[in-house]
């Protein structure tokens, strides 16, 4: 007992000195009092000319309490685009693993650059605005700070300088302060304070992500993701597939796996993920390396920065990836006029060449037009302006026909799972074999099924 007690504390003592900050590294960020709420990369948005020249009205109110705040204002509404706060205790969502990368080595220096969705907030918030005097604002990092608390309960703050790096005769360094990142009842805000405890943050080390598979085939699972980051399969996730072409009839051509269970799929992959359970949390993938992501470029004087669309894979791959799909519409903020407005859609809008994986009208898993008016983040599709079905080169599992548990025989255990099913006591744990278990072929589940089945065992089947 004291053995097995020893081991115990031993593991929570690693856990809690893993559960905490520690230099560079994948890490998700969760707020202390929306406490399932986490920090998501979700657009790129934010642009210092239209903060600066159409909401504070120009460097002649830059030093102004009131220009600031116009500028703030505005400034706080493209963070608000760019970052999302999303409910995510089950880690399937790409974006809110977050690369946090230090400045530099120093170990009383806590600036960190927020990596993801092929951006990052150095990225976002360096820019530029063109007027008389080029004000350049760069080296935004962001400054986390312990707060309070050890281990797995320590609470950091995080926050940001918004300051130009020009200096402006008469008006100094243009700075619109030091802002704290807060979780204001579900959406992603900045605050000039950093009291309450919804500007305090949870900073988890991430060990994997999970990914939902949509898609059953085959006894098999399937799903397709586009990150910014090398992964490595694990858990259920057997294979990892590139389409290399589509023939003139059709077939889907993806070759050998780029990668299997233990190997590495490399940074701004769009790939095709086949595993053997359809439960995310079976379904692992270890993120590896450093994500690709867009190098900050203070020569841009009017564009909001763009994601990186780079994929370190050296093949042939004609799947698209999408990192963006934010819905929030169109946002306003007050100006020196008085109200202007920025479209914050940043989505790769459906259009009848996209195709996105599913079942084929002939049954067979391949890819269908997509529905709906926006593709999903971190989803990837084909561009096919042809008339075939687009077919992939899986086949149907082989199965024993009554054989619903699975397990090589046709015994009486099946029959038992087959009135499961019918009395709706299956579980996803169980894996039973639904066309194993259609044994009398009406394509319906029912009494029938098992005196089918009682047959099979007894030798009275004929087919």
């Amino acid at each position: 007992m004291k053995r097995l007690y020893a081991i115990i504390s031993l593991s929570l003592l690693v856990l809690t000195a893993q559960a905490q900050l520690n230099g560079t590294g994948f890490y998700r960020f969760r707020n202390a009092q929306q406490t399932n709420d986490y920090i998501s990369l979700t657009n790129d948005k934010f642009n210092y000319t239209t903060a600066i020249s159409t909401a504070c009205g120009g460097l002649s109110q830059a030093s102004s309490a009131a220009g600031q705040a116009r500028a703030l204002e505005c400034v706080a509404k493209y963070l608000e685009t760019d970052i999302h706060m999303v409910n995510d205790v089950d880690i399937i969502d790409p974006a809110s693993v977050i690369y946090a990368k230090k400045k530099n080595t120093n170990t009383s220096n806590y600036d960190y650059n927020l990596i993801g969705q092929g951006t990052s907030i150095l990225s976002l918030t360096t820019g530029t605005y063109p007027g008389t005097v080029k004000l350049e604002f760069k080296d935004r990092y962001v400054t986390i700070e312990k707060s309070s608390g050890e281990g797995a309960n320590t609470l950091y703050t995080a926050k940001i300088e918004l300051k130009s790096d020009t200096y402006v005769f008469l008006v100094g360094y243009p700075n619109l302060g030091v802002r704290y990142f807060v979780d204001n009842d579900g959406k992603f805000a900045i605050n000039s304070s950093n009291s309450a405890m919804n500007a305090k943050w949870y900073i988890e080390p991430v060990t994997h992500f999970n990914v939902q598979p949509e898609v059953e085939f085959g006894g098999k699972y399937y799903t397709t993701l586009y990150v910014p980051y090398a992964f490595k399969l694990s858990g259920a996730v057997e294979n990892a597939y590139a389409v290399s072409a589509i023939a003139a009839d059709g077939k889907v051509e993806i070759g050998e796996a780029i990668a299997s269970t233990g190997q590495t799929v490399p940074a701004g992959t769009p790939v095709i993920l086949e595993c053997t359970s359809d439960v995310a949390a079976d379904c692992q993938l270890i993120p590896t390396g450093s994500p690709i992501f867009t190098t900050p470029d203070v020569s841009v004087t009017s564009n909001a920065p763009t994601a990186s669309t780079a994929t370190n894979y050296t093949g042939t791959n004609i799947l698209k990836g999408n990192y963006y799909c934010n819905l929030d519409g169109t946002m306003t903020f007050p100006t020196s006029g008085g109200t202007s407005s920025f479209n914050a859609n940043h989505y790769t809008a459906r259009t009848n060449s996209m195709y996105v994986l599913g079942i084929t009208a002939s049954g067979k898993l391949g890819f269908i037009a997509a529905m709906g008016t926006a593709m999903s983040a971190n989803k990837a599709w084909l561009e096919y302006t042809g008339t075939a079905e687009l077919v992939l080169p899986f086949e149907e599992a082989a199965f024993v026909l009554g054989d619903v548990n699975r397990d090589g025989y046709v015994t009486i255990a099946d029959v038992t799972a087959l009135v499961n099913i019918i009395l709706g006591k299956a579980t996803e744990a169980d894996n039973y074999d639904m066309k194993a278990a259609n044994v009398n072929g009406d394509e319906n589940i029912t009494i029938a099924d098992v005196t089918a089945l009682v047959n099979i065992i007894l030798g009275k089947h004929n087919n």
